[in-house]
């Protein structure tokens, strides 16, 4: 069993949070808290869980503030807050995970599968699993020559005007598409994403991120847009790796 412990100052948040670990099987609520105080004081003295909840923005003492004392008394950390503004303070307090509220049980579920690996494999047909590797487009700057464009030599899809700037580590060409033919014609999946209305990126072409400020390889740089908060959000809860010492 997975033993967690809630701490939200509200009532119905920790009642919510209550119903959906009673809802999954592997987990175990083995402590509640709606006083951040009262946390502090018994939860250093209690045993290693597995999992904490923590609201961020709670009187007193904040979830930021409480997590700096108790993180090493839990396996992972996750902050629940309504708050989307406190995402990057939450990875620096060593965060595993960062839920939004309002979340639905899918997310809350999702999120533990990913934290505890409960997610049992199937057995997967390669064939069907194969990506592709390629795809042609008219060059606008090559007298509209069709060319071929890898998927792994990309850095960057851009909005130009009433074209779109394939970026690769070998040149840059031109075509005439919109970012929402990419999207829905290519195979974009779990390689690429989109965090501004100008921008798909490649993932793996990310060189730093800096608060909201993404810089790729080619030193391409932009802020995240407002609209991408979330998915910007569950992208570093899904691939940041943090350590469980303390400081």
């Amino acid at each position: 069993m997975i033993k967690c412990i809630a701490i939200d100052d509200q009532e119905n948040s920790i009642n919510g949070l209550k119903k959906y670990i009673s809802e999954t099987p592997s987990l175990d609520l083995i402590a509640s808290y709606t006083d951040p105080l009262l946390a502090l004081k018994e939860i250093p003295k209690r045993p290693l869980v597995d999992a904490i909840f923590i609201d961020i923005n709670m009187p007193n003492l904040s979830g930021l503030e409480l997590a700096k004392v108790i993180r090493g008394k839990t396996k992972k950390l996750i902050f629940t807050t309504s708050h989307q503004e406190y995402a990057f303070e939450a990875f620096e307090a060593e965060a595993d995970a960062y839920l939004l509220k309002p979340y639905s049980y899918g997310k809350f579920l999702l999120t533990i599968n990913r934290l505890f690996n409960e997610v049992s494999e199937e057995p997967v047909n390669k064939a069907i699993e194969k990506k592709e590797e390629y795809f042609l487009v008219k060059n606008k700057e090559e007298e509209h020559k069709t060319v071929l464009v890898r998927y792994d030599e990309i850095v960057a899809f851009e909005s130009f005007h009433n074209y779109v700037k394939i970026h690769t580590i070998k040149k840059t060409i031109i075509a005439y598409l919109s970012l929402k033919d990419v999207r829905e014609q290519l195979d974009l999946d779990g390689q690429f994403i989109q965090l501004h209305r100008g921008y798909i990126i490649a993932v793996g072409h990310i060189q730093h991120i800096e608060s909201n400020k993404i810089t790729l390889s080619n030193k391409i740089s932009f802020n995240v847009g407002d609209i991408y908060q979330t998915e910007f959000r569950e992208f570093l809860s899904d691939k940041i790796i943090t350590s469980n010492r303390k400081k």
